[in-house]
């Protein structure tokens, strides 16, 4: 038997396309210039590939999958009788369900080898997908063909093959980066790749596939033409930044191996229904692994009042309606601070608050982790940062924009409920927590003591009832379980002690004296601002008015704790 030798010519292309509105050019796979017979052919089935090039029906096909990152990853698939044999560690049989997964997940090498019985050639091609950052994939052909008879070689032919769709713009959404990769005639299987842009956290889009010949001039919906895949097969698509669809054409299509197929991508995103109820409930029982968190409303408390769910599967926020207040305490307040200059306030806007701090089985549930030093489900979520709620980049920018990091708790909520939870500002929370009363204490009463109040023991758990030994200083039963204690006149519980509450705003001490319109606190400052008091707190410093403050970074406290707002 003479040796084989080969001769490969190999390159590879890439793209990008940034318009709003493009159709690429056509591309195709040239002939053989040899044989004057087309390298790759229009069909649906590898065998039949394999057969028209070898002339006659092929006497063994064994396909070699190798991974790109790993060569000792390998898997070998004897396509003519269906049987498998792995080597390594990656199992794939050679179906269309497999072979796109493999595909999705890692770039990987792709060595096919036909034995004919007619002429007797031995024909390898390898296929190299290379790894996604690129807006346009390249998917490179070094198809090498060997006599074994003669010790003639044959020419390598490289084809390059390069399909960037007609990107659109609707409404607010943005569609980009559009690339279409065929994998005929290794499959029917159409990957098509894209990029939607949004300003709203977790947005969700109306999608369309749409496929032309003439560049635009007339096109067909691809839906109607095939299966539209995975992502898009509802006709939504959740998220902003790449995502990837896949469409199988029907059997009777062929369009799609034609030079001229392009793809267009249709994207509309759609409106955030408005909220209108008394009662906002999330829920969160679908865990860190859910795609939403549903919401309801409820247009009262039931009838058997807040269970264990509402402190653990559930999240429940009360309506408070827009209003005037004086911000801070009056000169006689017994436990006042410099810091609490009595000013009024106007908030202009209805907003949503939680009628209880969150608890450690809802934070786990949203985010998969509990950081609390004293765990249990129904108890407040503590030592959590500023930071952890809302990021320490996007979500550092408050008040210039309310955007949070798409990791943090709030990133993580709004990308499932669609709705932009947050912090409250110090105004909405001490409005939330008087509920129309002026007095030191949320029920009407003042504070005899400023640290062992009996007036607060009804009201929230602190460092003299429960919290602490103030004889010891030693912790006793640190917070307690969330709506434990008596409610304000709006419904929410633990406004006083239990765990400090973060604020939106950056701590400034002197808030002036001046009326002000929904105020955002200062531009920037050293310090967020925490509101409440916790159990580590004497009776004077868990007061309405009482104000605290911590670096954004700081969580490594069992006393600081948050509940969520919701502005409209």
């Amino acid at each position: 038997m003479k040796k084989v030798i080969l001769i490969s010519i190999a390159a590879l292309f890439c793209a990008t396309v940034f318009c709003d509105e493009a159709w690429s050019d056509g591309a195709r796979f040239n002939g053989d210039p040899i044989t004057e017979e087309p390298i790759l052919l229009l069909s649906t089935d590898p065998l039949a590939y394999s057969s028209a090039l070898a002339k006659g029906a092929p006497k063994s096909v064994a396909i070699t999958v190798t991974d790109k990152d790993d060569p000792n990853l390998t898997a070998t698939v004897f396509a003519d009788d269906s049987a498998t044999a792995v080597e390594g560690t990656v199992p794939w049989d050679y179906t269309d369900e497999e072979y796109k997964d493999f595909l999705a997940d890692d770039a990987y090498i792709l060595t096919e080898t036909v034995t004919s019985d007619s002429d007797e050639k031995v024909y390898n091609r390898t296929v190299a997908i290379l790894p996604e950052p690129m807006a346009v994939l390249a998917l490179a052909f070094l198809c090498a063909l060997f006599l074994r008879k003669r010790a003639k070689s044959l020419m390598a032919i490289l084809v390059v093959l390069t399909l960037v769709s007609f990107s659109a713009k609707a409404d607010d959404s943005i569609v980009s980066d559009v690339s279409v990769l065929q994998m005929w005639p290794f499959d029917r299987l159409v990957i098509i790749n894209y990029s939607l842009a949004s300003e709203n956290e977790g947005p969700v889009f109306d999608v369309s596939f749409s496929g032309s010949f003439d560049n635009g001039e007339t096109t067909f919906d691809l839906a109607e033409k095939g299966t539209i895949l995975e992502e898009g097969s509802d006709g939504t698509v959740s998220g902003a930044g790449p995502h990837k669809t896949f469409w199988m054409p029907d059997e009777s299509f062929y369009g799609n191996e034609s030079e001229n197929f392009k793809v267009k991508v249709t994207a509309a995103e759609q409106a955030v229904p408005p909220i209108d109820g008394e009662f906002l409930v999330i829920d969160l029982s679908g865990g860190p692994d859910a795609q939403s968190f549903p919401i309801t409303t409820l247009d009262a408390e039931p009838s058997g009042g807040w269970t264990d769910e509402h402190k653990t599967t559930k999240m429940v926020l009360k309506k408070i309606a827009p209003g005037t207040f004086n911000i801070g305490s009056p000169s006689g307040e017994l436990g006042r601070e410099d810091n609490e200059v009595q000013h009024e306030v106007v908030l202009t806007k209805a907003f949503y608050a939680g009628i209880f701090e969150v608890s450690q089985k809802q934070y786990e549930l949203v985010t998969g982790a509990n950081p609390s030093l004293f765990q249990s489900d129904k108890h407040p979520v503590e030592k959590v940062s500023y930071e952890m709620l809302r990021g320490a980049n996007k979500g550092a920018n408050w008040p210039a924009d309310n955007k949070v990091d798409e990791d943090s708790f709030f990133g993580i909520l709004r990308a499932k409920t669609r709705y932009k939870f947050d912090l409250p500002t110090e105004a909405m929370w001490e409005f939330a927590c008087r509920a129309g009363e002026t007095t030191a204490l949320n029920d009407g009463s003042e504070l005899i003591e400023t640290k062992n109040d009996p007036n607060l023991m009804v009201l929230g758990r602190f460092w003299y009832n429960g919290g602490g030994d103030p004889e010891t200083g030693a912790v006793l039963d640190a917070h307690q379980m969330v709506g434990w204690y008596a409610d304000n006149n709006c419904g929410l519980f633990d406004m006083h002690g239990n765990v400090s509450e973060w604020c939106l705003d950056w701590y400034q001490a002197n808030l002036g004296t001046d009326s002000v319109t929904d105020p955002a606190g200062p531009e920037t400052a050293t310090y967020r601002a925490l509101r409440g008091g916790g159990c580590y707190s004497p009776a004077a410093d868990c007061r309405s008015a009482a104000r605290d403050f911590a670096k954004p970074n700081f969580g490594d406290y069992s006393g600081y704790g948050f509940r969520v707002f919701l502005a409209q």
